[in-house]
């Protein structure tokens, strides 16, 4: 969930519902007219600063200056520098960005709102790759491992199967139901899957290899059944 640091109004919104963004988009500008004729203020001294303690340094190379000016010129270019920052600073407060890629939600506020530090302006989620959480009876916890294939399924998507991997297996058993906790990652490339849903879940924990044919390819004969092979000498 996005919210702002400061208490101000939108001047600007720079995304809609449901969008797909990159890391560092600005999403919502903050009013800033003070702050950005603080921000002229602070780089004209900073400039004016840095002028004087040039023409300081040309005077001192010829010994036409004190050493003590000098040190005061070059305090007083490091104080405007430090100034200009804490604008910039407060500039970029006023800036919400995405903190990362991902999806957008719905937009809840609009230019012209009142925002604080405890209001949803929306929320962005990462869902390239999905955490599954589903819980375990305690007595399947000797072998359920990290590394374990899943595969899972939601109604929304029928017969499609999703892979994923057993990456967690929480410390501790849920003393009233006995269960614990089991996460696992599905990769979500297309975005299919979406944060809140209801999956079915089937974990492997052995597997072995095997040679499989179709049942109507063998043939039986009393108590023998047979398998011929094409090409096979």
């Amino acid at each position: 969930v996005l919210t702002a640091k400061v208490t101000d109004t939108v001047r600007r919104v720079n995304f809609e519902d449901g969008e797909y963004v990159e890391a560092g988009t600005v999403l919502i500008e903050l009013t800033n007219e003070e702050e950005e004729a603080l921000l002229a203020e602070a780089r004209a001294n900073l400039e004016d600063a840095e002028n004087q303690q040039r023409r300081l340094e040309n005077l001192s190379d010829q010994g036409l200056s004190a050493e003590s000016e000098l040190d005061i010129a070059r305090s007083r270019t490091a104080a405007s520098a430090a100034k200009l920052d804490t604008v910039l600073a407060r500039l970029r407060d006023r800036l919400i960005q995405a903190p990362f890629t991902g999806l957008l939600g719905f937009r809840d506020v609009s230019p012209g709102t009142l925002v604080t530090p405890a209001t949803a302006i929306t929320t962005l989620d990462d869902i390239s790759v999905i955490k599954l959480d589903f819980t375990v009876p305690e007595t399947l916890l000797r072998i359920m491992q990290p590394g374990a294939v899943i595969f899972a399924n939601s109604a929304s998507w029928g017969d499609r199967i999703f892979e994923g991997e057993v990456r967690t297996v929480n410390s501790r058993v849920d003393p009233v139901t006995r269960a614990f906790v089991v996460r696992a990652h599905i990769r979500n490339d297309d975005g299919a899957l979406h944060p809140g849903m209801l999956l079915t879940v089937r974990v492997v924990t052995q597997k072995r290899r095997a040679l499989i044919i179709p049942e109507s390819a063998v043939l039986q004969s009393g108590s023998r059944s047979y398998v011929y092979v094409v090409g096979a000498e």
